[in-house]
């Protein structure tokens, strides 16, 4: 297959963002797209803990992200997709000072919020219909259903969770016993397993004996029996025969007789202020911003982890217990940060690691599959293709449909599949790879099916009686949510001008080809 001219590739792997772009200005004049000339500002109390974090680790204030990074990392960040060509160019022209602002709180009262969050809490929460967690279609739909009305309702974490926990019922209709019956290992141990590692951030086999053993005790009591329902279970929970006490991480908890163990665990989280359950909350949500937690890795709290900024955990720990368990309220006070507002471009590429764990760095991860194939889709219009592993019922999934509102994690497709959607059978983050691969370039690189997409990019509306300069100005803004630069704009102009008949058409196609293929589209940053 023809190719894009090589003059053009080498312009747009050398001029689009790179991680560790060089950081003198005067040298790389590109690096101004990326990022202000100002240093992020000190504005709330966690930048006061992320500011001192940085001075002790000697480690430089970084500069602020420009209007264009910032845009299009809060949109991907909280809405799962891309701004649009209306929405990029609204908010660039827009000069107020509190802009920033209004956009995270639109994108937080929006429903892509919510399809994009019901999608990592799907991951968590171990959403799957086929083996090894078997909770059918018929559960998924419900429990996904459960899950988007908390996410809707903005209900409270604490109040989503205790549902979760004190739930009895058939797995079909009362869709939060699914929190136990989405377990491939039912016993005491496996269910002790999934909740430690859910609620607690923390690997049950990591745990002290006693505390493995209150944990599986406690749990042991979580029964299922089958109905005369195709697929139905009943989940109910057996009440403690008599007083006893758990030894739990962090706490020794009194289960008084007659109480369920949903009940005896909800206590423990509840009754009094976790900080175990609050630090695991708070940094699996840092690490859905950042790509890394405070904690690392972000479900992997145990003692021997330390957080790379002590304070800063406690902080928001305690914050997010003050108002209420409020997941919204969490993930807008993360996004006001100096640190969600930093430029992603090193100072110096030695320091880059240190920086990254501190987070005086903006972290480049590539983007989530789905959302990368939800781009790919809005840019070109084209229809996607989902098959169920093995066919139930609810495994129709319509071709408009977008990507991240997949709620089976049986239901995949070749680009899924090759772009890390995690399988869901352990609710492990390391379950989701978001790391850039040499099957995925070479994917990227030659697939013909994603260059006939490309060809569909010229028919959008948007392109239609513009002039050159002015199809590559929009198709900058809807790619990377930014204007080409000059030089970008005069080097591909004279490139095509070079051309002749059948290439020169062509031209059009292969720059979004090559736009797609670079970095600055398929990574976060």
């Amino acid at each position: 297959m023809n190719r894009i001219p090589m003059a053009i590739l080498l312009l747009l792997c050398s001029v689009v963002f790179s991680p560790g772009m060089a950081a003198d200005k005067n040298e790389n004049q590109a690096a101004l797209v990326y990022e202000k000339a100002a240093p992020v500002k000190c504005r709330t109390q966690l930048d006061k803990l992320l500011f001192a974090d940085w001075k002790r680790c000697n480690l430089p204030v970084p500069p602020e992200a420009s209007d264009p990074v910032l845009l299009r990392r809060v949109y991907l960040d909280f809405a799962g997709r891309l701004p649009t060509l209306e929405e990029t160019e609204s908010y660039l022209a827009d000069k107020s000072e509190d802009k920033y602002e209004k956009l995270l709180e639109k994108l937080l009262s929006s429903e892509d919020f919510v399809n994009y969050r019901s999608m990592l809490l799907g991951d968590a929460l171990r959403v799957k219909s086929e083996f090894p967690i078997n909770l059918w279609p018929n559960a998924v739909q419900a429990y996904s259903a459960r899950i988007r009305a908390f996410l809707t309702g903005n209900e409270s974490v604490k109040e989503f969770v205790s549902s979760l926990l004190l739930s009895r019922g058939s797995n079909f209709r009362v869709p939060e016993v699914n929190f136990y019956r989405a377990c491939a290992n039912k016993t005491g141990e496996g269910i002790a397993g999934a909740a430690a590692l859910t609620l607690l951030g923390l690997r049950y086999d990591k745990l002290p004996e006693q505390e493995k053993k209150s944990l599986a005790s406690l749990f042991s009591r979580i029964k299922f029996k089958s109905t005369m329902e195709w697929k139905e279970e009943i989940v109910y929970q057996l009440p403690l025969e008599k007083d006893e006490y758990f030894f739990f991480p962090g706490r020794v908890v009194k289960g008084r007789k007659g109480e369920l163990p949903g009940e005896v665990f909800q206590r423990y989280l509840f009754e009094f202020y976790n900080p175990i359950f609050c630090r695991a909350m708070v940094n699996r949500m840092w690490q859905s911003l950042f790509g890394r937690g405070i904690v690392e890795p972000a479900d992997d709290l145990s003692p021997d982890n330390t957080p790379a900024n002590p304070e800063l955990l406690e902080y928001l720990a305690s914050y997010f217990a003050v108002n209420g368990y409020d997941l919204r309220k969490l993930l807008r006070e993360m996004a006001l940060t100096s640190a969600y507002r930093a430029s992603s471009l090193s100072g110096k590429p030695e320091e880059r690691a240190e920086a990254e764990q501190h987070f005086a760095v903006f972290t480049v991860r590539r983007i989530p599959g789905e959302v990368l194939d939800d781009m790919i889709c809005d840019l070109s219009g084209a229809k996607r293709n989902y098959s169920s592993v093995i066919p139930e019922p609810f495994s129709y999934f319509p071709p408009d449909g977008r990507t991240v509102l997949l709620e089976d994690g049986s239901v995949s497709n070749a680009f899924l599949l090759l772009f890390g959607r995690p399988a869901r059978d352990s609710g492990l983050l390391e379950e989701r790879n978001n790391s850039i691969t040499a099957k995925q370039r070479q994917y990227l690189f030659n697939s013909g099916e994603l260059y006939k997409r490309t060809l569909m990019v010229g028919r959008r509306p948007e392109f239609k009686g513009k002039k050159n300069a002015e199809k590559l100005n929009t198709l900058y803004l809807l790619c990377y949510s930014r204007p080409a630069t000059a030089e970008e704009k005069k080097f591909l102009l004279d490139e095509w001008k070079k051309l002749r008949g059948r290439a020169q058409w062509r031209f059009f196609n292969d720059i979004v080809w090559a736009l797609i293929n670079s970095s600055e589209f398929i990574y976060q940053h």
